[in-house]
């Protein structure tokens, strides 16, 4: 099984390193939510005075020390569902998981939805009930396999380490929870 995870580990440290990376580095929300396949669902976020409206509404939940990671996920849901009309459970737990805290915040994603149920029975619930439903089973699982995946990522970590051209710096990364996550996120897609 631990071959297994390797290859979850590089094959989301080749993504991270492509694509992910810059744009945390950079924290460019919206070309963040394109590459997150989000954007397409906030109706005239293009112009300047929508963007800063969207904006000032993350950053009034992102930035509110008081509340706890739950909280955030159910306020910026029902902001952002005030504001478009429409119910974003993904979308409200990748610009979370962006933004805030990536440990607290696991992303919702039809293929991890799917798989999730599929090893771990229906989730019988709407709106951001069905999200922390869902986290309740990721966490499960990943508990169960997170050995593994730490396992997996210190031997891949030593991999590169002994890689000529590498430097520690470059895959440092890969000592990050949030990171043992997205591996963990990695596996559940190609399930």
């Amino acid at each position: 099984m631990s071959t297994v995870w390797e290859l979850q580990v590089i094959k989301y440290y080749q993504q991270y390193c492509e694509s992910e990376k810059i744009l945390l580095e950079k924290n460019n929300l919206f070309k963040a939510m394109t590459y997150f396949k989000i954007i397409r669902n906030f109706n005239g976020i293009g112009s300047k005075e929508n963007k800063e409206e969207f904006l000032q509404i993350i950053n009034s939940v992102v930035n509110n020390s008081k509340l706890s990671s739950e909280q955030k996920y159910i306020e910026l849901f029902n902001k952002l569902k005030q504001r478009y009309n429409k119910q974003f459970i993904s979308a409200t737990s990748k610009i979370l998981w962006l933004r805030d805290n990536k440990e607290q915040h696991i992303i919702f994603d039809d293929n991890a939805i799917k798989n999730v149920i599929k090893l771990r029975g229906k989730i019988k619930a709407s709106g951001y009930e069905k999200y922390f439903m869902f986290c309740k089973k990721w966490r499960e699982l990943f508990k169960e396999n997170e050995k593994q995946i730490l396992k997996s990522t210190q031997r891949v970590k030593e991999f590169y380490l002994d890689t000529p051209n590498f430097s520690s710096s470059d895959i440092d990364v890969m000592d990050k929870l949030w990171f043992r996550m997205r591996v963990f996120d990695i596996y559940l897609w190609g399930l």
